[in-house]
């Protein structure tokens, strides 16, 4: 079905943004992006009345919840999840089968050492643990087998916790191995020694950010030089720090918030994702969520513009997602209406007028 939005502006995401109002024609993929007017809309018309169209949100971390969780992800304008730990894989495809929610890529099991937390408490299967470098290969085939898009891997601080961690060698062979197969890592890292130990391993992309401490200079200049990306989950972070800290929670959340000030000031990516689940333990919301860290992370200094293509183009191009992402013709239609421009006032989003996922209306 093709679907024409009339008269809407697009949110100014970088300087290639046309101004003024314009007609925006979609079926599953944009087919045109026109000046208001300039032709004869087709299809179901939508007016858009002067509101403003954007891309639909990505989140770059969650773990799939209830149906219920993801359509409030969906009316929250979120159209993309990459999910970072779920378990079993009959899981992952009755929530991909589902329609009216967001586009899902997941990693399935993620790696981590032989009686882990995520093993031990957590429930995730004996075959996600990985002895050691050698055995890096079983567990990779076995992810790639089921389908997986990308590698988790739990790299965990040995010095702060008795959590039984993976060695340095085999973190790195789950990361060569991942990249012979065409595949992304990230890694679960949350003290600033678990993050160089990342770095060590070559890992692509770190997600959530140290509570110990802020990261220093000399970590920050490695993952530039690296290339490496963050998704630092301040909302996960927060939650965690007042669920376990106490009195020093505050602390602890301003060393993330720091961390992540750093980075953005030293041009490191820095992409929105949430650590969104319905655990009893530490619960985020999905959709509800990422308005949170869109918020937050302009707290840590990234502008309202910034913080919207965290959460949107670059987040695609942090996942290799060329199909989508942006209001061009030839990606998917994944588009989100407001009211007013997020690029001034990002509470825009809680609100969304309409959302298309691969151009079918769904919220």
């Amino acid at each position: 079905m093709t679907v024409t939005i009339i008269d809407v502006r697009l949110a100014s995401l970088d300087a290639t943004m046309q101004a003024g109002p314009v007609d925006v024609e979609f079926d599953g993929i944009i087919r045109a992006v026109r000046p208001a007017g300039a032709q004869a809309a087709v299809g179901d018309v939508v007016d858009g009345a002067g509101k403003v169209l954007l891309p639909g949100l990505i989140d770059t971390h969650v773990h799939l919840g209830s149906h219920a969780s993801l359509e409030s992800a969906v009316r929250a304008g979120v159209t993309t999840m990459i999910d970072l730990g779920t378990h079993p894989d009959s899981v992952i495809a009755e929530q991909r089968a589902l329609t009216g929610v967001p586009s899902l890529l997941s990693a399935g099991s993620a790696a981590s050492a032989p009686g882990s937390t995520q093993i031990a408490m957590m429930g995730f299967p004996a075959e996600s643990g990985v002895t050691d470098e050698h055995d890096a290969e079983r567990y990779l085939d076995w992810r790639t087998e089921n389908g997986s898009d990308l590698i988790k891997i739990i790299v965990e601080d040995p010095n702060a916790t008795d959590t039984p961690a993976l060695g340095i060698p085999t973190i790195t062979a789950l990361v060569d191995g991942a990249h012979r197969r065409g595949l992304l890592t990230v890694a679960h890292v949350v003290t600033a020694d678990a993050f160089v130990r990342g770095l060590d391993a070559g890992v692509d992309i770190l997600t959530h950010a140290p509570l110990d401490r802020p990261l220093p200079n000399e970590t920050i200049a490695r993952m530039l030089e690296l290339g490496t990306i963050a998704s630092p989950t301040l909302v996960m972070m927060g939650v965690m720090a007042r669920a376990r800290l106490g009195d020093r929670a505050e602390a602890a959340i301003g060393n993330t918030i720091e961390s992540v000030r750093r980075m953005h000031a030293a041009g490191i990516p820095v992409i929105a994702g949430t650590d969104a689940n319905e655990s009893p333990f530490a619960p985020v919301a999905h959709g509800a969520g990422l308005h949170t860290e869109i918020r937050l992370l302009q707290e840590a200094g990234l502008s309202a513009t910034e913080a919207l293509v965290a959460a949107t183009t670059g987040a695609a191009a942090a996942f290799g997602l060329a199909d989508r992402g942006a209001v061009e013709i030839g990606r998917r239609a994944d588009l989100l209406l407001v009211d007013q421009d997020p690029t001034i006032d990002t509470s825009a989003l809680e609100q969304p007028t309409a959302v298309w996922v691969g151009g079918v209306a769904v919220a």
